[in-house]
């Protein structure tokens, strides 16, 4: 019998601390263990990445070992043999599945933690193989991704203030989001230097580009937008140099402060409610808005849609059509009818 034991997830108890029979397993960090998730962090390009590996990784240890992962844990960890390490991490998920996380959610903590694994093998800091033996979630992805409809997008753009300088940013940020079906951290990662309004173009950085740039042409609309917002911006908010967020925060004296992922998160979500929509609306919605509007106004054609989606498979953008469509719905209706005779 392992001598690796596991202590009974009750309600009261929320923590999967990992025990031996004598009492925690903690093998002494020396000086000279290596700090395997800043070196992790530090690997990867984007901040956003980082940000969400972090979240992620320190979750999982709040959970296992009731702390941070300080190096010191972290080497307690990743001195686990395979099978002690497998089943710790299996008996994460199954708290994550108890607590009704969502499958993406579930997958996204596991992958973390992975890969942390993973990585602490490249420098050889476990032998630990665990990835074989976790299986993730089952699920569907892009199961919805109509969107809302051309008047409410309009009713959208209706709402903003735009004789007030956060209503003008605020209009600039939807149409920005609804005209190009911009990613949040594309459109929060902008400087005053990536928009060209004599060239009618943003540089942005694209889903896993690193810090290669990419540009996307704007309508008129939108550059008139942005130059509306940007001459109304705070003149001590030293707004107008290159390295300046081409976003900010419409708070007086706070210009200079880069619009964040989350904050526009809750823009979106503030002025949909202001527009009377019932539904949650998200930044990542109105890119499925933009994504369906555009293959109903280009008939179907995903080769044109891919340009502005910047998806990398055809085949995402074929279930984008397939939702925007209802295919299936079509098929059931000629199904009932033959039936019907």
């Amino acid at each position: 019998m392992s001598k690796f034991q596991f202590p009974v997830i009750i309600e009261a108890s929320p923590h999967l601390i990992a025990t031996s029979e004598t009492g925690p397993i903690s093998p002494a960090a020396t000086s000279e263990t290596p700090d395997v998730l800043a070196m992790l962090l530090a690997d990867k390009r984007s901040e956003n990445t980082r940000r969400a590996y972090r979240h992620d990784v320190r979750a999982f240890f709040a959970g296992c070992y009731a702390g941070e992962p300080t190096p010191e844990r972290l080497h307690q960890f990743l001195a686990l043999p395979t099978p002690q390490m497998t089943a710790l991490i299996l008996r994460y998920k199954a708290a994550l599945i108890v607590e009704g996380r969502a499958e993406a959610t579930v997958n996204r903590r596991l992958a973390a933690i992975l890969s942390l694994v993973r990585f602490a093998r490249r420098v050889g800091a476990t032998e630990a193989d665990p990835a074989r033996s976790v299986d993730s979630e089952k699920t569907t992805p892009y199961r919805d991704t109509r969107g809302i409809s051309p008047e409410q997008a309009r009713q959208l753009l209706r709402t903003p203030d735009r004789a007030t300088h956060k209503g003008r940013r605020d209009y600039a940020l939807l149409l920005l989001l609804l005209e190009n079906a911009l990613r949040r951290s594309e459109v929060v990662g902008m400087s005053r230097s990536d928009f060209e309004a004599e060239n009618r173009r943003v540089a942005i950085y694209g889903k896993g580009r690193g810090a290669q740039k990419e540009f996307v042409t704007l309508s008129p609309a939108t550059v008139n937008a942005i130059k509306d917002y940007l001459r109304g911006r705070d003149a001590n908010s030293s707004g107008d140099s290159d390295t300046a967020p081409l976003f900010a925060s419409a708070s007086p004296g706070r210009g200079h402060l880069p619009l964040t992922a989350d904050g526009l998160y809750k823009i979106v979500g503030e002025i949909a409610a202001r527009a009377g929509l019932a539904l949650k609306l998200s930044p990542h919605r109105l890119r499925h808005t933009a994504i369906t509007l555009a293959l109903d106004a280009a008939g179907g054609d995903i080769r044109r849609v891919q340009r502005l989606s910047r998806h990398a498979r055809l085949e995402t953008l074929q279930i984008y059509d397939d939702n925007r469509s209802d295919l299936q719905g079509e098929v059931t209706n000629l199904l009932s009818r033959l039936l019907a005779e």
